[in-house]
């Protein structure tokens, strides 16, 4: 990182120009040793799609990644899988074969993270982030069925009270448009909230998706073959 650094090709944070002074003082060329790819860990099963009440079927917008890791658990990485995909970025410049290797020359040049490390973080966070999907589709399910029994239930009430009103003939007329209003507007209300939760779901699910995209850029290229 500190030769990319050195190179304008990445930008370290505070502590890692630190650690990278500290590196650089202590390392030779006689005791890095040779790069050799490690046998990263068992991806971790996702966990099931969560079961909602009616309280957790409203779609939060833009939920940060970082709370979604959070909440999935996800242990802190010796060298997370965002800091790969910085250094990944700085070596755009190479081709896929050169830039794994300066990868793996990296990894076996610094004894504080191995490459495994990475590809379990990514791992988790796909894992994570596809279990948030899930979740995504539970809420949306679980707004239709919602949705569908209120409907129902308004339709079954109107024509229970259309019957009794059309029973009582002329001056219970203007009770029955009220409640014809009524129905609609009610209606209209909930297939308009159902239609918000839809595109609410459907642009966290691109952009959940776009991030599997980039981090499974990692596991393609470092994980089990």
């Amino acid at each position: 990182m500190s030769f990319l650094a050195r190179a304008n090709l990445v930008e370290l944070s505070e502590e890692e120009r630190v650690n990278a002074s500290v590196a650089d003082v202590a390392d030779t060329p006689d005791n890095i040793p040779v790069a050799t790819e490690p046998s990263p860990e068992p991806a971790p099963e996702a966990p099931p799609p969560p079961v909602l009440n009616d309280e957790e079927c409203e779609v939060a917008g833009d939920r940060p990644l970082e709370e979604i890791f959070s909440s999935a658990g996800i242990p802190a990485s010796p060298f997370p899988a965002e800091k790969m995909l910085r250094l990944l970025d700085g070596l755009r410049a190479m081709d896929a074969s050169t830039r794994k290797a300066a990868v793996l020359a990296m990894d076996a040049a610094d004894d504080n993270w191995q490459i495994a490390d990475c590809v379990s973080d990514a791992e988790r966070k796909i894992a994570a982030i596809e279990a948030y999907k899930q979740h995504l589709a539970a809420q949306v399910a679980g707004s239709e069925q919602q949705v569908s029994t209120q409907i129902a239930d308004i339709k079954s009430g109107l024509e229970s009270t259309t019957a009794a009103i059309r029973r009582q003939i002329s001056e219970l007329e203007q009770l029955l448009q009220r409640e014809v209003a009524k129905e609609a507007q009610q209606t209209t209300s909930l297939e308009g909230t159902l239609r918000a939760t839809r595109e609410a779901a459907a642009r966290e699910t691109r952009r959940m998706a776009t991030e599997i995209e980039r981090l499974r850029e990692i596991t393609t290229q470092f994980g089990p073959v």
